[in-house]
């Protein structure tokens, strides 16, 4: 299964740095939103990134990994989304590729 998150050059980059892994850093919430489609993902980039500096990523987690992750019906009243914290994504997750 593929997900979407848009995010900011800078977690971003600390996810490159770090091996394609996930690492908590000041600021951020506890959990990582996901899109389940691309479209929703540019919706969420446009709404937190009004001036379109961000990025998206794709992550491929398998089918049976979505049952251990928060899922939500509208997210933000925009579309479904799954959510997970840092160390369980970085054991679900079985590729990362920027878009």
């Amino acid at each position: 299964v593929r997900l979407y998150r848009a995010l900011c050059e800078a977690e971003y980059k600390s996810i490159v740095e770090n091996g394609n892994t996930f690492v908590e850093y000041d600021f951020a919430l506890e959990k990582k939103w996901f899109a389940t489609c691309l479209e929703h993902a540019v919706k969420w980039g446009a709404r937190f990134y009004p001036d379109g500096v961000y990025g998206i990523i794709e992550a491929t987690v398998l089918r049976k990994s979505l049952e251990y992750m928060f899922y939500a019906k509208a997210l933000d009243n925009i579309e479904p989304a799954y959510s997970a914290d840092i160390a369980l994504l970085n054991k679900i997750v079985r590729r990362l590729r920027l878009l």
